[in-house]
């Protein structure tokens, strides 16, 4: 799936013919927080805007950059094309993200087909993250045991990034991580902290992370390592939720990490 690693500094968009939208980051002049004026979801640092003030237009990139001419293909669903939409088919109050398991609200990808349905930002999640030698692929289901962020299944039918650590499964929902990230989300419009400041501060809570493995397999060497390993794959991964590729590109640098999908 393409992703926008070098988005235009500046765009025309439909929905705000009025004026260009501008590229901007967290240390380029953005405020921290928004929401998405075309998917309603929360959205940190950078994002394209018209800068009008109080009466603001703002994007994140994966909604500005939306192609309504390219069917999108994820290959979570093979044979599948999406198509993207100003706003849900209807019943417009009963369309949830087949992604993550929340409402969709306004921009999304949508399949005639099977009737299914993605945020712009959780259809851009990468199908593969590597970090540190240890691989974590993204499932369309999981299986029945815990999520190895909230300790519980209910959320199985929904996706997850799953990986394994010394030949125990572990699965994190990205339902989880987006709720943490939406607290933190919460706290920042409050004191307007930077977007990457969002992403650390959205971190799960270590001590309780990976607490559905047995506690054989946590006793184990390298335990701590992992958990490390885990909460960077969260950052990234809460970047793309958020729509924020700054954020994204900075998580993952350096030589223990890369992203594919």
């Amino acid at each position: 799936m393409r992703q926008h690693q070098d988005p235009p500094a500046e765009i025309f968009h439909p929905a705000h013919p009025a004026h260009d939208l501008k590229l901007v980051t967290a240390g380029g002049g953005a405020t921290a927080t928004f929401v998405c004026d075309g998917c309603k979801e929360p959205g940190g640092g950078a994002r394209y805007t018209c800068g009008c003030g109080s009466a603001s237009f703002d994007l994140h990139p994966p909604c500005a950059l939306a192609d309504e001419d390219e069917a999108l293909r994820h290959p979570l669903f093979p044979g599948r094309d999406f198509f993207f939409l100003p706003e849900p088919p209807p019943p417009v109050d009963r369309t949830i993200c087949d992604a993550c398991g929340e409402a969709a609200r306004g921009y999304v990808y949508h399949c005639f087909e099977g009737d299914l349905d993605l945020h712009p930002c959780c259809a851009r999640l990468p199908e593969r993250i590597l970090q540190d030698g240890r691989v974590f692929d993204l499932r369309r289901k999981t299986s029945r045991r815990p999520c190895g962020l909230c300790g519980d299944n209910r959320r199985r039918d929904f996706w997850a990034y799953s990986s394994y650590f010394d030949g125990e499964a572990v699965d994190l929902h990205v339902a989880c991580m987006k709720d943490v990230a939406r607290l933190s989300w919460e706290a920042a419009c409050e004191d307007r902290a930077g977007g990457g400041q969002i992403v650390q501060a959205s971190l799960p809570n270590m001590d309780r992370t990976l607490q559905s493995l047995p506690r054989s397999k946590r006793r184990r060497s390298g335990f701590e390592q992992f958990i490390r390993i885990v909460s960077t794959v969260a950052s990234i991964i809460i970047a793309v939720i958020f729509g924020n590729p700054v954020a994204m590109m900075a998580a993952i640098a350096g030589p223990g990490g890369f992203l594919r999908g």
